[in-house]
């Protein structure tokens, strides 16, 4: 093995350190060099854990470590924009939670900053670096199933996260902290792009998330370019454990991906060999200076749908996907 790249990661939260852990323990083309939050103390204990010498009190500080190459940003979604304009003006790689932003239009000045600092972009949408959902996609890019007609997808989440964090303006609410991942698996796996959604709502197992205006479960009716239609249910009160499964239907054949995490079971948490594997191919970006596969364009699309979502939950009505 060549030299190792230096990582660093901003933000000690639970998505925070799960990212630490897995790039220390699981990404042998990197090493973990610095982490970094305002939360200097749980840095310090973070850092302890996993023998980090770098302990930073922001990004800044943390980017301007000459060992650190790339920047894993895990910090509140409201924060990823300040954070990568912070990361691309120190020059460094940034692998940056999804999603990009809580707007379009800072999306794109999140794009537009890597790109004028001429540093890689990449967003975790780490399904795509699942191994059952990349032979998925092997197997329908292949033309194995025939003509994708029609595509199911559902995430149902153990329990709800805490209603300051389910706060559409803090991570998206259910269409964009959740959802993204599916209408980025309809792109991807379907080969197409969603042009209009009509998206349901209901408060029936946690209403306290009325309180900041979300919903506990939802289900998305897709309507792709070509022809191909599809679902997306959601949900944040499955007591049995998280639970992922998506399905596409074709003309020939079909391809099943599924993932569940019983609570209490002692296993590896769930995704997390597609957590490390997009550090990986993050690292290998870096160590080859090659592009990066899954990009702010791939991250903006995805959003675009999920905004469309949103829209059409509160408005009672089909919406179409903004371009």
């Amino acid at each position: 093995m060549g030299v190792r790249v230096g990582l660093g990661v901003v933000g000690v939260g639970r998505m925070g350190a799960d990212h630490a852990r897995i790039i220390a323990r699981l990404v042998p083309e990197a090493r973990l060099v610095g982490i970094a939050d305002v939360d200097i103390a749980a840095v310090r204990r973070l850092a302890a854990e996993l023998g980090v010498a770098g302990v930073y009190g922001s990004a800044d500080e943390l980017a301007a470590d000459p060992d650190v190459q790339g920047v894993l940003v895990a910090v509140s979604t409201s924060r990823h924009l300040e954070v990568v304009r912070a990361v691309a003006a120190a020059r460094k790689e940034i692998l940056c939670e999804k999603p990009l932003a809580l707007t379009l239009a800072d999306t794109d000045a999140a794009v537009a900053a890597a790109e004028a600092a001429g540093v890689r972009l990449q967003v975790g949408l780490h399904r795509r670096w699942d191994p059952g959902y990349r032979r998925a996609h092997e197997r329908l890019a292949a033309g194995e199933c025939g003509r994708p007609i029609l595509f199911k997808s559902l995430q149902f989440d153990a329990g709800p996260p805490p209603s300051a964090y389910a706060d559409p303006e803090v991570s998206g609410g259910i269409m964009v902290d959740m959802g993204i991942h599916e209408f980025d698996l309809a792109r991807w796996l379907m080969a197409d792009e969603v042009v209009e959604v009509h998206a349901w709502g209901s408060l029936l197992a946690h209403p306290h998330l009325a309180e900041v205006g979300d919903v506990d479960s939802a289900v998305v009716a897709l309507r792709l370019a070509g022809g191909a239609v599809g679902t997306v249910e959601l949900a944040r009160c499955n007591l049995a454990g998280d639970e992922v499964r998506t399905e596409v239907l074709g003309t020939s054949g079909a391809v099943h991906v599924g993932e569940r995490l019983v609570v209490g079971e002692e296993r590896e948490p769930i995704f997390e060999r597609a957590y490390a594997e997009q550090a990986r191919a993050f690292a290998r970006a870096i160590a080859d200076d090659a592009p990066v596969e899954v990009g702010g364009a791939e991250a903006r699309a995805a959003f675009a749908i999920a905004l469309a979502a949103r829209r059409s939950l509160r408005e009672g009505r089909p919406v179409r996907v903004e371009s």
